[in-house]
């Protein structure tokens, strides 16, 4: 009995404490806890819930009209590991993930070291690099299609004046270009995230290391390749595997812009679990979908995490 008072005490103790006066006050622990209680409810609610919900929802088929839910178990994976359509879009997906974020990494790095040096108006144009990540999606998309409009858009007018083509030609209405311009958007959007998250490491490396560097005769690459260039890829990594999990699930800019097609050209897996969930009706089918592309998204971040750790590892 006696252990057992010693040991409620003390797990009391980890939750409240008693003052001088005698009056009850929290720990460190218990504000700690109530601190972050809403930011896990919240989580639980908008994030995780929803997910175990569609999990669910993949082993059953649902009839669109009444809800009604009938178990399959395991048909709905299998009849959409058996469709071409699924694999077509899982491999645009990654050309659209793959594509966006390694060009939109390597120019974000060269625009954050440019923005990094003493320019004049560095200011003016820190500020204006964040235009176009500011812009929403849907008014980029619409932009995006009258420029490359066949009929009124610039981009083809100019191609003809230029001599370069004999004709216009409607790029988001051919299969073989639509993805590519696509492509070109997400880039154009989404680059100033990438010189943003990276021009504010650059601003807290160590200046001593730099110049311990050049005064020892190091070159500018040598001083990028062993002392820069290993304080942004803790970062780096960071910012591919964020620009990862949101390139793969990016809806807005590629839907907009040519709506999946033109024959499914542009239809990646975001844009696949709309068309299965309200065009062809088959919502068991729509979850199971983004039940993979949940699986796929967390076997990159773990990943992403191994290399993070390695870049941690070698800049100590």
């Amino acid at each position: 009995m006696t252990v057992m008072t010693k040991t409620t005490k003390t797990a009391a103790g980890k939750w409240l404490r008693r003052r001088e006066n005698g009056q009850f006050e929290i720990t460190d622990r218990t504000l700690a806890v109530l601190m972050i209680l809403p930011a896990v409810i919240l989580i639980g609610a908008f994030a995780i819930y929803p997910v175990l919900q569609g999990f669910a929802a993949s082993f059953f088929r649902i009839e669109s009209a009444t809800l009604a839910m009938t178990f399959t178990g395991l048909s709905n994976y299998k009849d959409l590991f058996g469709d071409s359509l699924f694999w077509e879009s899982l491999g645009r997906t990654l050309v659209w993930t793959a594509a966006t974020i390694l060009v939109q990494i390597s120019v974000g790095l060269g625009i954050s070291l440019l923005l990094h040096q003493e320019l004049r108006g560095r200011n003016l144009a820190r500020g204006l690099v964040l235009f176009p990540y500011l812009i929403p999606a849907v008014v980029i998309a619409v932009t995006w299609r009258f420029i490359l409009d066949p009929t009124l858009g610039v981009f083809n007018r100019t191609m003809l004046e230029w001599g370069l083509i004999d004709r216009p030609i409607a790029f988001l209405a051919s299969k073989s270009t639509a993805l590519l311009f696509v492509i070109i958007g997400g880039i154009w959007k989404y680059t100033p995230f990438v010189v943003i998250m990276l021009l504010a490491r650059l601003q807290v490396i160590p200046v001593d290391l730099e110049e311990a560097a050049q005064i020892d005769g190091a070159t500018r690459w040598q001083v990028f390749r062993h002392i820069t260039l290993p304080w942004l890829m803790p970062v780096i990594v960071i910012t591919l595997l964020l620009r990862t999990i949101w390139m793969f699930n990016e809806f807005d800019m590629v839907y907009l812009f040519a709506f999946g097609g033109p024959l499914f050209g542009t239809t990646t897996l975001p844009v696949l679990v709309r068309y299965l969930a309200f065009d062809a009706r088959q919502i068991g089918m729509a979850a199971a979908t983004s039940s993979v592309m949940v699986v796929i998204l967390m076997t990159m971040s773990w990943g992403y995490f191994q290399f993070y750790n390695r870049a941690e590892a070698n800049l100590n």
